[in-house]
């Protein structure tokens, strides 16, 4: 999804062909606050004008003005992916939603560059575990390297990094 940002505020983009203009609403509020603009120039002042006034007027009328969260979601899984959360979160001596918890927390931390992509860079210390073949990258050297992996080969190779002692945006 197309989406702009400012004041740490998100907005989301979409075209409407008909009208031929960019609109928006601001996301994360519980208020609805829109945006339009016949061009991206256009679309991107109104956006943030429309965050500048939105903030403006929750300041005047004593509103806070985030999006209220209960902490509370269901998420459908394939009953092998709860299998093997299950299984982890038993191995971990934690319950499954907090280990669930601990892994959102995780990738907030670390937010996706962008799927199949995975970002690591090499620390300044070698890595604590034994590998069966040294890097060619001395260490002491900041070294970014780019991997590109199917989707469902990149828990694992977050882990793995992060095994090494690497830093995985």
């Amino acid at each position: 999804m197309n989406t702009l940002k400012y004041k740490g505020y998100i907005g989301s983009v979409a075209y409407s062909e008909p009208d031929k203009v960019f609109f928006g609403k601001l996301e994360g509020i519980d208020d609805l606050v829109n945006y339009e603009g016949e061009s991206v120039q256009e679309l991107t002042a109104a956006f943030r004008e429309a965050v500048d006034d939105y903030l403006i007027f929750c300041e005047e009328h004593n509103l806070k003005p985030e999006k209220s969260y209960t902490g509370t979601f269901n998420i459908r899984i394939t009953p092998a992916i709860h299998r093997d959360i299950a299984n982890l979160a038993a191995e971990a001596g934690v319950s499954i939603n907090a280990f669930v918890k601990r892994a959102l927390a995780e990738a907030v931390k670390h937010p996706w560059v962008e799927p199949g992509s995975l970002i690591t860079e090499f620390g300044h210390e070698s890595p604590t575990v034994p590998m069966l073949m040294e890097p060619k990258a001395a260490y002491g050297k900041r070294t970014k390297v780019q991997l590109t992996l199917p989707e469902k080969d990149l828990p694992l190779a977050r882990d793995l990094a992060r095994r090494f002692g690497w830093n995985v945006e």
